[in-house]
């Protein structure tokens, strides 16, 4: 008899799966963006239309006991991890940010272990260290490169993420998906809205964001048309996905699911921008697919992933419903 708790997993998967493949367009519309807008206001107004979008939607949604402080929690957290990465996006390149924020999947297991003292199984440990090898095919230059400060800025960011992908798998699972999506996103929105206005004060002199801070918001038709996207599809419906897979399943499980949106965005520069994958990138694209692949399988007698503390409990007493 199959597995009473596959199907919900396998749903899971085909959400986070859909994510990333948003998420790796949304790479190529913010890229094109942020040549002329200030990162931070832009950033700012994305989530402006994406909390506005989902305060609607959200509102019928059910009020559960401490929405607002875990919302708040991962959005912070969330606003964090993206400011720090827009922060290094503009003093290093995207091979390179796209390379450390890779990283976040292989730090997700060493958060979930500070957090919940968790080990991940034989089959995720595995799809990492194949993830974690495509992603240095993909984004790794063959010469090298120096370590500058936007690197630093960028790794800081990949550690953030980390623990916002356990925290959520942590806290999801309490709440309904669309009221929690629709907590944390209007604090991502105060948090970028507070560090536009911290950087044109001179307090940040010396840093290059400032000056990039300092452009005039130009409200073209492709910057609204940018937000518009981003607000409503590559924000409300990525991270409402989100939240709602990681309910079901463990952090280390959606973190290597997470390395296929560099090989969604790969593909869609190519499309798009004109820029040539090769067969270093096919290669490491490949790696990232057969870790995915190396994850859903069952090397043991052990569950192909551990659930957050709060579902299993859920999970005994379905399952004890059914064999009863």
């Amino acid at each position: 008899m199959p597995r009473v708790s596959s199907n919900p997993q396998l749903r899971a998967d085909a959400a986070l799966v859909a994510v990333t493949f948003v998420w790796g367009l949304s790479f190529v519309v913010v890229r094109n963006v942020l040549f002329e807008s200030p990162p931070m206001a832009f950033l700012f107004w994305r989530f402006v239309v994406a909390s506005v979008a989902v305060l609607l939607l959200a509102s019928r949604s059910p009020r559960t006991p401490g929405l607002l402080r875990d919302g708040t929690i991962v959005g912070l957290l969330l606003g964090s991890g993206m400011a720090l990465q827009v922060f290094g996006q503009v003093e290093t390149t995207a091979s390179k940010a796209a390379f450390l924020t890779g990283l976040s999947v292989v730090l997700t297991p060493f958060a979930a272990y500070l957090r919940s003292r968790r080990l991940p199984s034989i089959e995720n440990g595995l799809g990492i260290a194949l993830a974690s090898l495509g992603f240095v095919l993909l984004t790794f230059p063959r010469e090298g490169w120096s370590v500058t400060r936007g690197d630093a800025f960028v790794l800081c960011a990949a550690v953030v993420f980390a623990f916002y992908v356990v925290e959520l798998s942590e806290r999801a699972p309490s709440h309904d998906a669309l009221a929690l999506t629709a907590v944390q996103l209007p604090t991502v929105a105060c948090v970028a809205g507070a560090l536009s206005l911290l950087l044109r004060l001179p307090l940040t002199v010396g840093l290059a964001i400032p000056v990039a801070e300092a452009r005039p918001l130009i409200l073209s038709r492709t910057f609204l048309a940018s937000v518009l996207y981003l607000g409503t599809i590559g924000t409300v419906g990525t991270f409402f996905g989100q939240a709602w897979a990681q309910r079901r399943i463990s952090a280390t499980h959606a973190a290597i699911l997470f390395a296929l949106e560099p090989v969604f965005a790969a593909l869609f520069a190519a499309w798009l921008l004109g820029e040539s994958l090769g067969g270093r990138g096919m290669a490491g694209a490949g790696l990232v697919l057969a870790g995915i692949v190396v994850s859903e399988s069952k090397l043991g007698n052990r569950e192909p992933f551990p659930l957050p503390r709060s579902e299993k409990s859920g999970a005994r007493d379905r399952s004890e419903r059914i064999s009863g």
